[in-house]
């Protein structure tokens, strides 16, 4: 997973903790299980979900829920909020975007089940939440292998727990002029994200959440990535930046009353420069 994680067995790796269960040890409650069967393989915290089935999200899991409304549909991914024993949740099906979308929308290849899309983010979404970042609760990931079991090719679901209270920084721009303290609140949290090393692989007005009490989240990781954020050159933070900053200027094309402007963009860079230390 990028710089720093290209290799899953190398021993730096900061994901690789001992994820085996002793059948011995039953009063220890484990991190996580993966259970296979099958063609599909589920991986998920316990202390979260109790006991379910191989292919809660995959196939016809919707039908499982307690409730289920669609976010999305098109781009990268189909979403839904889900309830799952209690839990409110959002459950994402990993989907290609692009001209390759025409020719192949769900599948993917990976012999390796740590290098699925969406074991990768699971794990980068556990790490980030041990790091204190603020990121939703990874609660379970699955991979199907397609059209048969050992086939190289799969189709992956992940499911995360729902931020309460929510909007993204888009709808409120579509609504509201933010405040300078609230463009200063996004700016620190991005920042926080690249002193952690950090890389948003589409950080866009939509993959920033922002509560009634002015938290700012950073979602969807897929295809994001740990980079080093202690060498002289750091580009890849200032891509990061502008990625959200062309997210912003084509939202405004779309909508003449999007309130978003120069003095906003120079409020946000000003708060990121001043948060380096963070």
């Amino acid at each position: 997973m990028g710089q720093n994680t290209k290799n899953q067995d190398e021993s730096d790796n900061p994901f690789q903790e001992t994820r085996t269960i002793d059948a011995s040890a039953a009063e220890v409650v484990p991190q996580e299980i993966i259970i296979s069967e099958q063609a599909c393989s589920l991986l998920y915290q316990p202390h979260l979900l109790q006991n379910p089935v191989v292919n809660l999200l995959s196939g016809d899991s919707l039908p499982r829920a307690e409730s289920s409304k669609i976010i999305s549909s098109g781009g990268r991914g189909q979403a839904w909020f889900v309830e799952i024993d209690g839990l409110s949740c959002v459950l994402r099906k990993y989907r290609r975007g692009g001209m390759i979308a025409r020719l192949v929308k769900h599948t993917y290849f990976s012999f390796n089940l740590e290098n699925t899309r969406s074991v990768a983010e699971y794990r980068l979404l556990q790490w980030m939440h041990e790091q204190g970042l603020a990121v939703p609760l990874a609660v379970a990931a699955s991979v199907c292998r397609w059209p048969f079991k050992f086939s190289p090719f799969y189709r992956a679901q992940i499911l995360v727990q729902r931020i309460a209270d929510v909007q993204t920084l888009d709808q409120l721009l579509i609504q509201r002029e933010l405040s300078a303290i609230e463009w200063q609140r996004v700016a620190q949290c991005i920042r926080q994200f690249h002193n952690a090393g950090v890389y948003h692989a589409d950080l866009n007005a939509n993959n920033i959440l922002l509560d009634k009490k002015g938290k700012v989240y950073l979602i969807d990781f897929d295809k994001s990535e740990l980079r080093n954020s202690h060498t002289s050159s750091n580009m890849w933070m200032q891509d990061n930046l502008q990625r959200l900053k062309r997210s912003l200027l084509k939202q405004q094309l779309i909508n003449s009353q999007y309130n978003f402007s120069r003095k906003n963009w120079q409020c946000l860079i000003d708060a990121y420069d001043a948060s380096a230390s963070i």
